[in-house]
């Protein structure tokens, strides 16, 4: 990891993005590009990822005659709203990841995301952000420290 670069952690609820600045003089000068730190430059909550089913939806299931031709509390088909929900999370996170290398136009950037949604979500990244990415990990690293993340992402990290 270089200066310039920035990583990007995000999980179904949240994303961070950091970038990679100088930690000292001699690397604010080209001499030492790899002794950086990293800088919180944003961070984003998807709330909706966590929304609850009873939140969306508040009606009781209604009463109506059951197989047997009695009255029954069945309650219908099963709703397909959470799955639809974190569909919608997962393409938001690809938007915000092609929104976010655009933004910084880094040299390269390193992406975290966990095993569950990598694929689902890398899917649906645009080609300009993917032709960036240098390394990776299918971990979930929004809570992990910040100045952790270059050891990982060096011990972890796969390419492409």
């Amino acid at each position: 990891m270089k200066v310039g670069d920035i990583v990007i952690v995000a999980n179904l609820g949240e994303m961070k993005v950091y970038k990679a600045n100088p930690r000292d003089l001699e690397a604010e000068a080209g001499l030492k590009p790899d002794h950086i730190k990293l800088d919180l430059v944003n961070a984003i909550d998807y709330v909706e990822a966590h929304w609850k089913l009873q939140d969306i939806v508040t009606d009781e299931a209604g009463r109506f005659k059951a197989d047997a031709g009695k009255m029954g509390g069945n309650a219908g088909e099963r709703h397909e709203l959470e799955k639809k929900m974190e569909e919608d999370v997962i393409k938001v996170i690809a938007e915000d990841i092609a929104k976010m290398v655009a933004e910084h136009n880094p040299p390269k950037y390193f992406l975290a995301l966990p095993q569950t949604i990598f694929k689902r979500v890398w899917d649906r990244v645009d080609q300009s952000a993917k032709n960036k990415l240098f390394r990776y990990v299918e971990e979930d690293l929004t809570k992990t420290d910040k100045n952790k993340l270059p050891g990982i992402f060096k011990e972890k990290g796969k390419h492409f």
